[in-house]
């Protein structure tokens, strides 16, 4: 079996699950092929079978006429997100140009397997090179590929019937970019053999009820998988003394790829932190691309580990800490927060998205309303001073990590989906014949 996988990048959340899931399916004596788009300044690909797009897209002529339409598109998008607030998360639309499509007939593949295509996969011309009995299983790492363009909408639910007057937008209104993304999006969809998966209950229930895809052939939940063993086994003495830390201070960790994105709250952190009680003992590391403020005196010390992307490395970050602190304002799941849960590491985060389905109150961390930093900065300061509880806290979020994200089950999980759309498949063309 052929399992040809899309991937805009290779970093980032969404490009850690999707390799992830890569290897083991390689371990597990699946053919599993990643392609993502190659920028100009990347350097070559080290993971085993792990292309430049090019290899599995094709694209159409790039002339006079392709080019002048994709100016075209761009000055339309950039006029409706004028006047769009900065800290918005990305907007990303359908159509790419040159136009891609796959021939999977001359690849071999047997499943295309799709996970965040944002700016890699033009929707309209890579679908209906496919034919429309052909298995896609698509793993959503957020909400875009069903609204109009946005990743996260918050409170919006327009996505349920139609995007427009979409709230994200600088020019919003009937016809306006979400909306005709949503029809690009629609025809390209329609008759199309397409499985979702989600990594949350929670992305799960949003799927259901999208007009977009609400009625793909089958939609479940499979956790994120990672190496529990790895989190599990790695030396906090060894980890503390990589990063400069004492075994006397108690270490508050937050983690993301970019710590400038406005949707993981590092605003919102600091103004937690700045509520702890004994700054001298505390300090905090970041894990990830982004700045810190220098020598702020209502702050703890803060350090950064920059981005990090050895496996070992990343694992000793979480060893290091005594909690982890998320405070994302939107998640679909939080693969970090699955990574410190393994670690045995409890979880302070804001009741948001699809974060209560694993940070348990009292049993795997703290939960505090979205937004309130004062309710944040309280859980700090009481697992400060209680570390038995913080003990605790952690060796429930191990023991919950190890049921829901181990990667043999994601594993066999996905497996038993390929087996089912490949009997599927062959139900179906027995019947046609």
């Amino acid at each position: 079996m052929i399992v040809d996988q899309f991937n805009t990048t290779l970093s980032g959340g969404a490009a850690v699950a999707a390799k992830r899931l890569h290897h083991a399916l390689l371990e597990s004596g699946i053919f599993s092929r990643l392609f993502y788009l190659q920028q100009k300044n990347d350097e070559k690909a080290q993971d085993q079978n792990c292309f430049s797009s090019r290899t599995a897209l094709s694209s159409s002529e790039h002339n006079l006429f392709t080019w002048s339409r994709q100016q075209l598109q761009k000055l339309k998008n950039r006029t409706a997100l004028r006047g769009r607030q900065s800290d918005r998360e990305m907007f990303s639309c359908p159509e790419v140009f040159p136009h891609t499509q796959i021939d999977v007939a001359n690849l071999g593949t047997d499943i295309i397997q799709l996970h965040w295509i944002s700016k890699l996969i033009d929707y309209t011309s890579f679908f209906a090179s496919i034919p429309d009995d052909f298995p896609i299983v698509w793993t959503l790492h957020d909400m875009n590929p069903f609204t109009g363009g946005c990743h996260h909408a918050d409170e919006c639910r327009q996505f349920t019937s139609i995007c427009q007057h979409c709230p994200q937008l600088g020019q919003s209104g009937l016809n306006d970019l979400s909306q005709r993304n949503f029809e690009t999006k629609q025809q390209a969809f329609y008759g199309k053999n397409i499985h979702i998966v989600t990594p949350s209950h929670w992305l799960e229930n949003h799927v259901r009820s999208s007009a977009l895809l609400g009625s793909a052939r089958s939609i479940r939940t499979i956790r994120h998988g990672l190496d529990v063993n790895l989190f599990a086994t790695r030396n906090r003495a060894a980890a503390r003394k990589r990063f400069g830390l004492s075994e006397d201070q108690f270490v508050i960790g937050f983690g993301a790829a970019s710590l400038s994105n406005r949707r993981k709250g590092f605003e919102e952190l600091l103004q937690s932190l700045a509520l702890l009680k004994n700054r001298d003992r505390c300090v905090g590391l970041a894990m990830g691309d982004g700045k810190l403020p220098i020598g702020s005196k209502i702050l703890p010390a803060l350090s950064t580990t920059g981005y990090l992307d050895n496996a070992e490395a990343v694992a000793d970050f979480y060893a290091a800490l005594d909690v982890f602190a998320t405070t994302s304002m939107a998640e679909s799941m939080g693969l970090v927060i699955a990574e410190a849960m393994a670690s045995g590491v409890p979880v302070v985060a804001f009741a948001v998205g699809a974060i209560p389905e694993i940070v348990q109150p009292h049993r795997t961390g703290l939960l505090a309303p979205l937004g309130d930093c004062a309710q944040f900065g309280h859980h700090l300061n009481w697992l400060a001073e209680r570390p038995d509880a913080c003990k605790q806290l952690g060796r429930g979020a191990q023991e919950l990590a190890f049921a829901e994200f181990d990667q043999q089950k994601q594993t066999d999980h996905y497996i038993e989906l390929y087996e089912y759309v490949m009997t599927e498949l062959q139900y179906q063309l027995r019947v046609a014949a």
